[in-house]
């Protein structure tokens, strides 16, 4: 199978931009998110800017659904009716969605192409840097098994890590470790949170402003990452552009060496991580 032949395929939470989509050639799928029972596609029918202004202003949470496998036989046919031969499907974590474990478990009933899928065990950036090296290391004819075994190695060196405004999101959500007692033991607090090796949203610490849980983000960063100058890091944000903006300078400022990206928390993971939140993840450069 020629490797030009293995379309990459997205979920859109991973929220790539649109030069980077047309630049790899990725196909984005859209997550449905829930306000009650009005469903939206992500990045269609509901974009950043307007989910957290529902998010705000109506009194039911927001929550996550997940591509139906009907919905992914159609992308595949039309795949296949462009040419394509097989397709690797990128995920974000299993951990907070269904969405890559329904796609494995639906390939025995794929037809039109072969279907290969890979856990990102990551979000947003984190994700869409992994399906970006997909589509990279497929243009210049690596096998794909190679490009998988690629995958693995460059998904144990994304992190992430997230400071939350407020724990109220987390006790809506059943991906969150451990629910017990949120409110009691964080009221006030601003919980700092990490993706586990489950894929699951893990509390490791917390500090009373946002400034200082993001002090200690940079500082994991830093204890974890020597060579900064073989990494990029992506300043994720909710709301709140100004403080992203402030800490990608200081960033910049601090590691000259590093590169420094910023990425806006779309809706399918703002449903998990609310309004304000702020983090960073980081990963080898491609």
């Amino acid at each position: 199978m020629k490797q030009n032949k293995i379309a990459v395929v997205v979920d859109s939470s991973a929220n790539l931009s649109e030069q980077e989509i047309q630049k790899y050639h990725i196909k984005v799928v859209n997550q449905p998110v829930m306000f009650g029972k009005h469903v939206y596609r992500e990045n269609i029918d509901l974009n950043a800017d307007e989910f957290y202004r529902m998010m705000k202003l109506e009194k039911t949470h927001p929550t996550n659904s997940q591509i139906s496998m009907k919905q992914m036989q159609i992308v595949f046919k039309n795949l296949a009716i462009q040419g394509y031969e097989a397709v690797l499907c990128v995920g974000l974590s299993g951990g907070l969605s269904g969405f890559i474990n329904s796609v494995s478990a639906s390939i025995p009933t794929i037809k039109d192409l072969t279907v290969y899928t890979f856990d990102s065990g990551s979000i947003l950036s984190g994700t869409g840097h992994m399906a970006m090296l997909a589509s990279q290391l497929l243009a210049d004819g690596v096998n794909i098994h190679e490009v998988l075994e690629q995958l693995r190695k460059y998904r144990s060196k994304t992190q992430v890590y997230i400071a939350l405004n407020n724990v109220r999101e987390l006790q809506n959500s059943a991906t969150f470790l451990t629910r017990t007692s949120l409110v009691n033991s964080f009221f006030g607090m601003r919980p700092i949170v990490t993706i586990n090796k489950k894929g699951r949203l893990e509390m490791i610490g917390k500090e009373r402003q946002m400034k200082n849980a993001m002090e200690e983000i940079q500082d994991i960063f830093q204890a974890n990452v020597s060579e900064v100058d073989q990494y990029v890091v992506t300043v994720i944000y909710a709301n709140d552009v100004d403080r992203s903006e402030k800490w990608q300078s200081e960033l910049e400022l601090t590691y000259p060496q590093l590169r420094v990206e910023s990425c806006q928390i779309g809706p399918y993971i703002g449903a998990f991580t609310g309004r304000h939140a702020i983090g960073l993840i980081w990963s080898p450069k491609l």
